[in-house]
């Protein structure tokens, strides 16, 4: 059973959250002209913008340890100065539990507080940009969307987050054609370490050094298909080479989406199950109105780990009330193999402000 205490504090948070949300409301209508503040957008300070998403989830699996989790909460702060100087910071709060319940009843509320961008932008020109700092790698389409209000699901496929370097400390050169007439394409260096990194409690791999690129082909104004490639190298000298391919694509209400990502792997030493390690996942979603749709997605994943392949089916409805708000409701089965994310239900209310 959950404590005394443990439940006071969840009720406290239910009458914080319910008035954020009711401030948003009059903020989102109001505040605009006082502060030049718009939900969704942030509020803009000079030159600066003050903006960031919350997410608190439900996580109700099958099996194990049932949790009311704020997720996220994050800030951004991004500057236009001129064409040498627009910083851009990001950092967040993350796996803050409110209650988390084990078999013996256990609670628990510490987070891990992570820096997930942290550089600088110089327009060399139009469209060449010189990126400095910590930075998200681009690998598929997800890690650089990340923001929960923006995703697909609640529940994230193992194959954009486990298997690569979500992040690059270094050095990184971005090209976009403003007219869309030519593919976008990025490339990135870190020489070392990663800047303030994260600890081993939240991610599966801490890597030293890493290089990539990718290439982004427009297919339409919000459709696009991409290919990655990334070599890295952890902290206990195991190498990777991955190659991946995402893709968006539109038509009428449906939308499709995906990832897959293929990892050739030099264990050096290192215990693993297998050389290679590969995911893929797609993605469908239906526009019910403006507010309401469904989605569904299968993933498959082959850990480097494990000696058997996952295969997860997610099935779900969202419901979005303001354009920045949106609330989830999903279960995922997994169906073969041993799971990386578990059978059960799952639900998150998102804010971005």
């Amino acid at each position: 059973m959950f404590s005394r205490n443990c439940l006071l504090r969840c009720c406290q948070f239910f009458r914080i959250l319910a008035l954020v949300s009711v401030l948003s409301c009059v903020t989102d209508k109001t505040a605009q002209a006082d502060f030049d503040y718009q939900l969704g957008h942030g509020l803009d300070i000079g030159p600066f913008n003050f903006a960031g998403y919350s997410n608190v989830v439900v996580n109700l699996p099958n099996r194990g340890e049932k949790s009311f989790v704020l997720d996220d909460l994050s800030l951004f702060v991004s500057g236009h100065i001129g064409k040498l100087f627009n910083p851009f910071i990001e950092a967040e709060l993350t796996h803050f539990d409110f209650i988390h319940s084990g078999p013996t009843g256990t609670d628990r509320g510490d987070g891990d507080f992570v820096l997930e961008r942290f550089y600088n932008d110089t327009d060399l020109t139009d469209s060449v940009t010189l990126r400095l700092g910590k930075m998200l790698t681009p690998v598929g389409e997800w890690n650089q969307i990340h923001a929960a209000p923006l995703v697909l699901t609640t529940v994230r496929p193992a194959v954009t987050v486990r298997n690569f370097s979500e992040y690059a400390t270094g050095v990184s050169v971005l090209y976009s054609d403003t007219a869309a007439h030519f593919p976008d394409i990025q490339i990135y260096w870190q020489p070392s370490t990663e800047f303030v990194e994260r600890p081993s409690s939240i991610t599966l791999h801490q890597y030293r050094e890493v290089e990539g690129a990718h290439i982004s082909f427009p297919i339409r104004l919000l459709d696009k298909i991409g290919f990655s490639f990334q070599q890295s190298k952890d902290i206990n000298g195991v190498n990777q080479s991955l190659y991946g391919l995402d893709y968006h694509y539109t038509i009428q209400k449906w939308t499709l989406e995906g990832e897959e990502t293929f990892s050739d792997i030099s264990s050096n030493g290192t215990s693993l199950a297998r050389d290679t390690e590969w995911g893929l996942y797609g993605a469908a979603s239906y526009a019910l109105t403006d507010q309401w749709s469904l989605y569904a997605w299968y993933e498959g994943f082959a850990d480097r780990t494990a000696s058997s392949t996952a295969h997860d089916l997610l099935f779900g409805v969202a419901y979005r009330p303001l354009p920045a708000t949106v609330l989830k409701l999903e279960y995922l089965q997994n169906i073969a193999g041993k799971p990386v994310n578990p059978t059960g239900l799952f639900a998150s209310w998102s804010v971005l402000f």
